[in-house]
């Protein structure tokens, strides 16, 4: 099934133009050639199309692999920076950037109070790495990377590497990748687990969490530890892949309908991060709470 949405340029390549003579049967590698104007093909993924490398155990998604990498290193770099500006100015000095991340972590330290209540800043590191870095994978495929790859850079850069991505070197949301929703799910799920034995221990977690009265819920206890991570992936996988599909169709159609989104998009990354943080720390709550 193809999953590209050709905007090109290319037929003349497809079709006989001159460029043909050194050799249509190169398709879409075409757009590799750069420089050679009229043979070029660009191609905007409706649905990522992943660069698979294959390995002993199993298909490794190497383009999710590297936009989480990447999402990591920006979110680090970013926060490193505004948290060493808080550090190092005097207490009493006010500065704007060390507001925004004082009023960020606040932000989030909010969140566990209402969910998780007395000792909930020793969730904070979790709650907040997870609010961050799902924020930051979201709104990084905001910027322009359409443009990347109809200027041919994707490709070119892809083909300089000696690398067989099919629609080049750009970034796509991790997030838009269900293996990395699946992952931060079961991350959530193992999360308050553990903080729910650290605080009660396991038999004074088990008998709330499985075996609290009534009895007859056990079954339904039982499942919800499996439905609570899968409506936590397929969300945001969802709504973040069904983000970048009309973003790329309305790009096709006109460049203002997919700027008329941008501002709609970032609300959707923005409100997905919150969603998954806040559920993460109500499950947590949830685990930790008090027993009569």
């Amino acid at each position: 099934m193809s999953q590209a949405f050709l905007l090109a340029e290319a037929e003349s390549a497809e079709h006989g133009a001159p460029a043909a003579e050194h050799g249509a049967e190169h398709g879409a590698a075409a757009s590799h050639a750069g420089g050679h104007g009229a043979g070029h093909t660009a191609e905007l993924s409706i649905i990522p199309d992943h660069w698979k490398m294959e390995t002993p155990y199993g298909v490794v998604h190497v383009d999710t692999v590297l936009s989480t990498v990447f999402a990591m290193a920006i979110a680090l770099i970013a926060f490193g920076m505004l948290g060493r500006s808080v550090a190092m100015r005097p207490a009493d000095v006010k500065v704007k950037r060390a507001s925004a991340i004082e009023q960020i972590l606040g932000f989030i330290q909010k969140i566990l109070d209402d969910f998780v209540g007395k000792g909930s800043s020793k969730y904070l590191w979790y709650v907040g790495s997870l609010f961050i870095f799902i924020l930051v994978a979201n709104w990084l495929s905001l910027l322009p990377w359409a443009a990347w790859q109809l200027s041919g850079l994707a490709n070119g850069l892809a083909s300089a590497l000696h690398v067989n991505a099919p629609h080049g070197l750009v970034y796509h949301a991790p997030t838009a990748d269900l293996n990395t929703t699946v992952a931060l799910a079961l991350l959530s799920l193992a999360m308050y687990w553990v903080a729910g034995i650290a605080k009660n221990g396991v038999v004074g977690f088990l008998g709330h969490h499985w075996f609290a009265k009534p009895a007859v819920l056990f079954p339904l206890r039982m499942l919800e530890d499996i439905t609570r991570p899968v409506s936590l992936a397929l969300r945001l996988f969802a709504n973040i892949l069904a983000g970048h599909i009309v973003g790329t169709v309305l790009l096709g159609m006109a460049l203002v309908g997919a700027a008329a989104l941008l501002p709609l998009e970032m609300f959707v990354g923005a409100i997905q991060a919150f969603i998954f943080a806040t559920l993460s720390a109500s499950y947590i709550g949830g685990a930790v709470q008090e027993h009569h």
